[in-house]
């Protein structure tokens, strides 16, 4: 038994995959039985979410989906608004077990004739749960073709380095592909908050109602701390840097620490009580929890708090998502290297 990710949809399915021998037939045939609580539109869609074939499937009934040739890639096998990517080659592929459209996780469907997909599960990251899932560099030269990009989609990354590191493993023919060129465009998207990418210039006010931007500090090491006055982790981190922030003072570093509370109140009032004596921000727009995340969230890739980046003299990104020792490590190495 097997739990998998699905990325695009935000929800898990169990999924019990059987081994299964590839037929030389030339055409995907979907087909199966499943039981359900009501009727179901079961579709096959490509990551473009154009819809290749479709049917309703109703309870025991079995089903099957018009046979059609398809480039070999990662499709996404719908049910109702269930979404699993999975990689799909011409062959006869089958569907069993059950499925709860009222709570997903209590669904269990037994796919077979998906082999490939099951050699992708193998380098799935192990950190299921975080924005910093990676890829180990030992995976060139182990897949074929665009399996690389495909592992990428079903793997859903968040970071540049390990979508990198896969779309550097393809062939300029497999490039060409419709999850090739998806990788090629999603580390392009996510370069710009790689390390050694330039830093967004924001721009936010300070307690006094003046505007306060990154490069009013160009030339100066920058640390900046994203959080919100309800984060109890991010009042934690903070003391954590006010001994740091003594300790390293200096005319070539900046500490800024920008608020993603929804109220200025709440923030104006953690400033009373922290009285902290460095750089202190309002980001009026808030922290955005789920798919769509505000301004500097997308810009500095990322999906909760808190969130330390250190930005180098000329405006790029030296590190980042730092805690604890590493925040005064980072520091100290960049002072080293100047």
């Amino acid at each position: 038994m097997r739990i998998t990710y699905t990325g695009v949809g935000l929800f898990w399915i169990w999924l019990f995959v059987n081994a299964f021998t590839l037929s030389a037939q030339e055409k995907l045939e979907l087909s199966g039985k499943i039981r359900v609580l009501e009727p179901v539109e079961i579709r096959l869609e490509n990551i473009k979410g154009e819809v290749l074939q479709k049917t309703v499937v109703k309870n025991n009934s079995p089903f099957s989906l018009q046979a059609c040739k398809i480039e070999p890639d990662v499709y996404l096998i719908c049910f109702g608004e269930t979404k699993q990517p999975i990689y799909l080659t011409n062959t006869q592929v089958t569907i069993k077990g059950f499925y709860n459209c009222r709570d997903v996780k209590s669904s269990s469907l037994n796919f077979t004739g998906i082999d490939i997909y099951y050699e992708l599960l193998k380098w799935l990251p192990k950190e299921e749960f975080s924005q910093d899932k990676t890829i180990v560099p030992e995976i060139k030269g182990k897949l074929k073709g665009n399996m690389y990009s495909a592992l990428a989609y079903i793997s859903d990354m968040s970071t540049y380095e390990p979508n990198k590191l896969l779309l550097d493993c393809m062939s300029e023919e497999a490039l060409k592909t419709t999850s090739g060129k998806w990788l090629k465009h999603r580390t392009d998207s996510l370069y710009h908050y790689s390390i050694g990418a330039p830093a967004y210039d924001f721009t936010f006010q300070d307690a006094q109602g003046k505007k306060v931007s990154l490069s009013d500090f160009r030339g100066k090491l920058v640390l900046v701390d994203f959080w919100a006055s309800w984060c109890g982790p991010c009042r934690h981190e903070m003391k954590n840097l006010l001994p740091l922030y003594n300790e390293l003072k200096g005319d070539d570093l900046e500490f800024i620490s920008i608020s993603l509370d929804s109220k200025e109140e709440n923030w104006r009032k953690m400033l009373e009580e922290e009285k902290l004596p460095w750089v202190m921000l309002w980001d009026e727009e808030g922290f955005v929890i789920g798919n769509e995340p505000n301004k500097i969230q997308r810009a500095y890739g990322f999906y909760s708090i808190p969130f330390i980046v250190l930005i180098d003299k000329d405006g790029r990104l030296l590190a980042k998502d730092l805690r604890g020792e590493r925040v005064k490590e980072e520091i100290l190495k960049a002072r080293a290297n100047k």
